[in-house]
């Protein structure tokens, strides 16, 4: 019976090597191959060699002490086509950056932003672009245009997150809101404020880019919860100019008493002169504490970015690069956000006629 963890140098002629290789591989270095670590680790472990999760931790503290004038860097990767400004990406991007700017600074780390699509950008230029920058941390927001640099990039001294589930190949570690318990809650909240007509309207664009997220849910509520026989679903095609005739067009015929929608049902119902929340009340499928007026789903973007930064700067610590042998996700709740656009039902009644938001 085996009862002393073997030291490495012992484990070092039991594989034939020398002890900083033993090292590197016990500790999953990239710079001993996959074969080799697997062999090493194998043998290791026939010898009674397990991780020290008191020396991890406190490796971990030693490093996250040191001045980090040479600590490897983090980039934000965006693909907007039309701009490499923060300012001028979508809200929810935004919000991931905030989160994961203010997560990286807290560890120490800087954090770059990258634009996928700047003139000549091509994955051997990225490449040493990261090299020279020693960026080895990647948090990959949401794909607006798809870049074909992924598939061509040095994957072997990187890690890498990517936010939400646009991007598809190659397989990534993720964060994503849980869109489909949190729609089920948005549901219930808005029948529990009193409202019976209740519509749900998205595209079907929108509904993929979530995992199906929004529609699974409606669908099972129609099917066999006890309100669902009052619940209604318009899916609109993309684009949005030709999509707002439909909207209007649906919601006159239906005239539900809230509608759970995008922000272009947002602003379809503002060209239609219907008032929020005296004719309609609304409940935005991504609400922002931006727009503190409009309730509905809060997806918590910001913790997102943090949460993503937190996966990356782990794997940085323990030397894991290269594709993840198994992706995983993690899924961050979200939560209603209370707003004037869908008060109680019946304090409707109360509110000034002409007014709306």
């Amino acid at each position: 019976m085996v009862t002393r963890t073997p030291t490495t140098r012992q484990i070092a002629e039991a594989c034939g090597c020398n002890q900083s290789t033993v090292s590197h591989a016990l500790r999953d270095n990239s710079k001993i191959s996959a074969e080799q670590r697997a062999r090493i680790r194998g043998i290791a472990e026939r010898m009674g060699w397990r991780p020290n999760p008191l020396v991890s931790a406190y490796m971990a503290h030693l490093r996250s002490a040191r001045p980090r004038s040479h600590q490897a860097g983090l980039a934000f990767l965006i693909s907007n086509r039309t701009s490499s400004q923060i300012s001028a990406q979508g809200g929810h991007l935004q919000r991931h950056y905030r989160g994961a700017l203010q997560r990286a600074k807290e560890l120490g780390y800087s954090l770059e932003i990258l634009w996928l699509h700047q003139p000549h950008l091509t994955a051997r230029r990225l490449n040493g672009i990261l090299h020279s920058r020693n960026i080895s941390g990647l948090v990959i927001a949401g794909l607006v245009d798809p870049s074909e640099i992924f598939e061509q990039l040095d994957w072997r001294q990187l890690t890498a997150v990517t936010l939400g589930f646009s991007l598809r190949a190659p397989e990534l570690h993720r964060v994503a809101v849980h869109t489909m318990r949190g729609f089920d809650g948005v549901l219930r909240k808005v029948v529990e404020l009193g409202y019976k007509r209740v519509a749900v309207v998205v595209s079907r664009e929108y509904d993929e880019r979530v995992s199906r997220g929004v529609l699974s849910p409606t669908y099972y509520a129609q099917k066999h919860l006890e309100f669902g026989g009052l619940l209604q679903t318009y899916v609109f095609p993309r684009p949005v100019k030709e999509a707002k005739s439909g909207i209007a067009a649906w919601l006159r015929e239906h005239q539900p008493d809230v509608v759970l929608g995008e922000d272009i049902v947002w602003r379809t119902i503002a060209e239609m002169k219907w008032r929020v929340p005296q004719d309609v009340a609304f409940a935005s499928v991504d609400a922002s504490p931006d727009f503190p007026l409009i309730a509905g789903f809060n997806q918590r973007h910001e913790l997102h970015g943090a949460v993503a930064v937190d996966m990356v700067v782990g794997q940085l610590l323990q030397n894991q690069r290269g594709l993840p042998t198994v992706p995983h996700t993690i899924l961050v709740e979200g939560a209603w956000a209370d707003g004037l656009s869908v008060p109680p039902k019946h304090v409707i009644p109360r509110l000034d006629r002409s007014a709306t938001l």
